[in-house]
């Protein structure tokens, strides 16, 4: 470094400014200044400890929230950490929602072992890029080891196959992804590459380097399409789309009352396909609906698959961990003949945001995708990005490894089987209660369901129904108090179900419901109790239904109001911190909000046990935002 007499004192301005952004590279020293680390965790415990309170913060309005977000330059210069963590990180923190309350059921997201910060701490320090081994090279072995853990549980070949997979550099069990949409894509782009390959006897290359107009000249096919369910996820149009059939190439089959797809429909769109010259890139099974949890007859669909000569691949996004119950996995049946299936470790694997899989049947189908380049990724390494759609890649293996190792496949069919039974709770509880009318009988732990005004619970929801005896606008109305009554929920934020609308089989129109999700492990009857009683609360705040629902007592949700005191000093904090139009909405008095906190007097069933229901066999539709994951 040059003699700083010699410097002038903007050119050390400048090494001193460039010595502050490069400290912050550097592992802080506890000895010279607070500990960036403690600052962060002291966060994460206060925004865990609202986890008990609320899903949402009551009452909070979406402009409130777009107006801390407004400012478009990037500072000039940089600010201390601490101030940041002080001063900034509060704006995207305060008021985030609590996926991981127990009253939160109307999503697949949910809270995670209790380990998973601290080891993304570690995930994160590592910064392993699994592209290569070169900068990878022990997680690249772990990904492959976990990638054989889950293929194993699919496709339970034998020991000496998962041997040779292991140690064998050209194949793969299957590609970890950033979720469902990439790996069904994946999944998807095989089936193509497989269907559309070289034809070397013509001196054909394939659809991987000719592309699809090309590719469909040459093999004389006048159109190509994916067949499946009405109920296939939404990231099936993405995937049609960026493989180049398009949208218009998902042909998609209507289902039964219990959301499976229709077997001989599927069937007769096979054969209209082989009569029209049309490439049939795959048939897509589904393993747990986004909207419903149903599970096609995967079986059925296999043989269609085999019949007529096509990929058959299932999306297993949420359904997949069916596979470690017993009783579940009676449903998963044919998963094993899939020749690809999507799993989606972000959702009931319990994994970060961002870790999804494509499996395969047979691991040397990788080749059909498989890309190199001379500066990083060559032929013959281990090196991961040579298989996968996504390029760098970070190491969520190690959170699956952890997670299979530390809840284990007992573990998870405790979960799986937990969930489950929760969910056939709800659904008892739901019709025991008698206003509201339960769609279906739930296959694994979705439930669709609606309040039904008592005006109409004789025609939907008596010993001999009749819907047809309802009018167009009966049945509007209908939709509209449950779209009502989800949104003032969501916007109190105690508790939350999301909302979707289906084409409803026993109906045969398309309705508005109530969609709940049982994924949280920590979720217990006790949480299903209180989201049942907040709505039945709201319903008797509104003077339209107010004769309609049961009439409020001086009975409250059991977990709420444990604590009096807290509570009310909680709910005084709560009306001091809502909006003026929120407000005005119990013209501007908090003794009449205070009254709409007290909860309707409960059926019996509501206090009480599990339901010992069992589940009986239960079941890409135009969704509502808030049923649209991955």
């Amino acid at each position: 470094m040059a003699d700083c007499a010699t410097l002038s004192q903007e050119h050390i301005d400048r090494l001193l400014q460039e010595e502050d952004v490069v400290s912050l590279f550097r592992a802080q020293k506890s000895s010279l200044k607070p500990s960036a680390q403690g600052s962060i965790r002291s966060i994460v415990d206060n925004f865990s400890s609202g986890d008990e309170e609320h899903v949402t913060t009551p009452f909070l309005r979406d402009q409130d929230i777009t107006s801390r977000f407004l400012d478009s330059e990037i500072p000039e210069n940089p600010i201390e950490l601490q101030e940041y963590l002080e001063n900034i990180v509060p704006s995207f923190v305060r008021d985030s929602v609590h996926v991981g309350c127990s009253r939160q059921i109307g999503h697949m997201t949910g809270t995670l072992p209790s380990y998973i910060p601290a080891l993304a701490e570690l995930v994160t320090k590592m910064n392993q890029n699994v592209v290569k081994t070169e900068t990878a090279n022990t997680v690249t072995r772990l990904e492959k080891q976990v990638g054989t853990n889950i293929h194993r549980l699919i496709y339970k070949k034998s020991p000496k196959f998962y041997e040779d997979l292991l140690q064998d550099t050209e194949v793969i069990p299957g590609t970890f992804t950033s979720g469902g949409t990439i790996a069904n894509i994946t999944g998807l782009w095989i089936a193509r590459n497989g269907a559309l390959g070289p034809d070397q006897a013509n001196n054909f290359k394939g659809v991987e380097q000719c592309g699809m107009l090309r590719a469909a000249a040459h093999y004389g096919y006048t159109n190509a399409v994916i067949v499946g369910s009405a109920m296939m996820h939404y990231s099936l149009k993405k995937a049609a789309d960026v493989l180049g059939i398009g949208v218009e190439g998902l042909e998609t089959c209507g289902y039964d009352e219990n959301f499976r797809v229709n077997v001989d429909e599927v069937e007769q769109k096979l054969e209209e396909c082989k009569r029209n010259k049309v490439c049939v890139i795959a048939v897509v099974g589904i393993a747990g609906a986004t909207e419903t949890g149903s599970i096609d007859d995967l079986q059925a669909l296999a043989a269609l698959a085999r019949k007529y000569g096509t990929h058959f691949h299932v999306d297993a996004a949420w359904g997949g961990p069916c596979l470690f119950s017993e009783t579940l996995s009676r449903h998963m049946a044919g998963i094993e003949l899939a020749d690809t299936v999507t799993i989606d470790g972000h959702k009931q694997l319990f994994m970060p945001m961002g870790c999804g899989m494509l499996v395969l049947r047979n691991p040397a189908q990788c080749s059909l995708i498989s890309k190199t380049a001379s500066y990083i990724i060559r032929k013959g390494s281990s090196d991961m990005g040579r298989f996968t759609l996504e390029g760098s890649r970070p190491a969520n293996a190690i959170y699956m490894h952890a997670n299979l190792s530390c809840i284990g496949a007992k573990g998870y069919a405790a979960l799986m089987n937990r969930s489950a039974r929760i969910c056939r709770y709800m659904a008892s509880t739901l019709r025991k209660h008698g206003a509201f009318d339960v769609l279906f009988e739930p296959m694994t732990n979705i439930l669709l369901y609606r309040y039904v005004p008592a005006s109409m619970r004789d025609r939907l929801l008596g010993d001999t129904p009749r819907p047809d005896l309802l009018s167009d606008e009966e049945w509007k109305e209908l939709d509209e108090v449950n779209v009502k009554l989800q949104a003032q929920q969501k916007l109190e934020g105690s508790t939350f179900v999301s909302r979707t609308s289906v084409n409803e089989v026993r109906y045969g129109r398309r309705l508005v419901a109530m969609r709940v999700v049982i994924g949280n492990p920590i979720t217990e009857e006790e949480d299903i109790d209180e989201v049942i009683a907040d709505q039945l609360r709201i319903l008797s705040s509104w003077s339209d239904v107010e004769a309609q629902a049961p009439s409020p007592t001086k009975q409250r949700s059991s977990r709420a109001f444990k604590k009096e005191g807290a509570q009310e000093e909680y709910w005084r904090g709560y009306w001091e911190r809502m909006p003026p139009a929120a407000r005005s909405f119990f013209m501007d008095d908090m003794a009449r909000f205070q009254s709409s906190l007290v909860a309707p007097s409960l059926p019996s069933q509501l206090q009480g046990s599990s339901s010992s229901t069992t589940a009986s066999s239960a079941s890409v539709s135009e969704h509502d935002g808030d049923a649209e994951e991955f």
